[in-house]
């Protein structure tokens, strides 16, 4: 790298190399300099086309009906899957990676192997009868994809969608999707009540804060989504950034007291924020 050229410069005005060595090494970097990318991206190649070679198979021939249909047996959607069969609710889970729906099956499990995108595999699920399903798809392409698939096919089924960040939030909310959940939106604001707990705020007073920060953060969500363009940077969007602009100021001021709570006054009762119904209301 470049430290390389550093070293090289300092050892020989130190004159511990001379000058042909010096150019020497200063041509050895510059080469691996220019090889390191495409050794990359020659390693990438390589790598995936190892992958797919070794989960390469037909897809399982599904064999069950469930009132609700999992996409993805990820961390995401195993957890969903373990919630609803706990609950006495009978699923068809698909994943896309053989040997992950291999390994979970030893663990009990079930399972299918396909690509829940395809819509053959998705009929074989039970599309047609299925209540709820539930995209937990580590892919936003795709699940938005599937969305929009799902949503033609059926357009009184019940989608619930998992979302990587807020712009994919949007484009799900336009694809029809009822429940659209961010990734790391919940476990994040877990931990902004601990913080609020660190910081001295009685356990009781920190959640209904945390509860008050969803609330508002579902209902500006909603309105950014009315305003969103698909083909235009959410930073080149002036519509987009006035409402959000404004809605981070009336937080502010929410949070402090104009919309039911005041932090210096632990007595006073306590207001949540009106929640419009609505999609989205889990994004």
């Amino acid at each position: 790298g470049e430290f390389g050229f550093v070293l090289i410069s300092f050892s020989r005005q130190a004159g511990a190399i001379d000058a042909g060595l010096a150019g020497t090494l200063s041509l050895a970097v510059t080469l691996s300099m220019l090889a390191t990318p495409l050794l990359f991206l020659a390693y990438e190649r390589i790598s995936v086309r190892g992958q797919v070679g070794a989960v390469e198979r037909d897809p399982d021939e599904i064999t069950e009906r469930g009132t609700v249909i999992i996409a993805g047996l990820g961390r995401f959607g195993q957890v969903v899957n373990r919630i609803l069969l706990s609950n006495g609710y009978r699923t068809v889970v698909l994943d896309h990676q053989a040997e992950h729906v291999d390994e979970m099956r030893r663990f009990g499990v079930r399972g299918f192997y396909g690509d829940a995108t395809r819509p053959d595999l998705l009929h074989a699920a039970g599309l047609a009868e299925a209540k709820v399903l539930v995209v937990a798809i580590d892919d936003p392409e795709r699940t938005l994809e599937l969305v929009k698939f799902a949503r033609r096919a059926r357009p009184d089924i019940h989608i619930v969608a998992r979302a990587f960040d807020r712009v994919a939030v949007y484009a799900l909310f336009q694809a029809g999707a009822n429940d659209i959940v961010r990734e790391v939106f919940d476990s994040s604001v877990r931990a902004g009540r601990c913080a609020l707990e660190g910081l001295g705020i009685h356990p009781f007073r920190a959640q209904k804060l945390v509860e008050a920060h969803v609330r508002f953060d579902r209902e500006s969500m909603r309105m950014l989504a009315e305003v969103w363009d698909p083909e235009v940077s959410v930073f080149e969007n002036p519509a987009y950034i006035r409402i959000a602009a404004e809605r981070s100021a009336e937080l502010e001021r929410a949070m402090m007291g104009d919309r039911g709570y005041e932090a210096d006054r632990p007595d006073r009762a306590w207001t949540p924020p009106a929640t419009p119904e609505g999609q989205a209301e889990s994004a």
